[in-house]
């Protein structure tokens, strides 16, 4: 799975890389996942699974996929 990390979460992998490959051996919930990579599920607003905006409690991801994560953006 190729996992990109928007906004602050390339903070929780060593040298903070933009994205990371993850390899699944079988498909697995996006959230424990992350959760084993040691990313805050919690700090997640949006998830883009091949190009599909996906709800985190329902997502499900293989090997082959793409996945993107966002925090909640602000500004002002």
């Amino acid at each position: 799975m190729k996992l990109f990390l928007g906004g602050q979460f390339s903070l929780y992998i060593p040298g903070h890389p933009p994205s990371v490959d993850v390899a699944l051996n079988e498909s697995a919930r996006l959230s424990e996942v992350l959760l084993g990579l040691g990313i805050p599920v919690a700090d997640i607003h949006l998830v883009v699974v091949n190009g599909q905006l996906v709800e985190m409690e329902e997502a499900v991801v293989s090997d082959q996929d793409e996945v993107k994560i966002f925090p909640p953006v602000g500004g002002g």
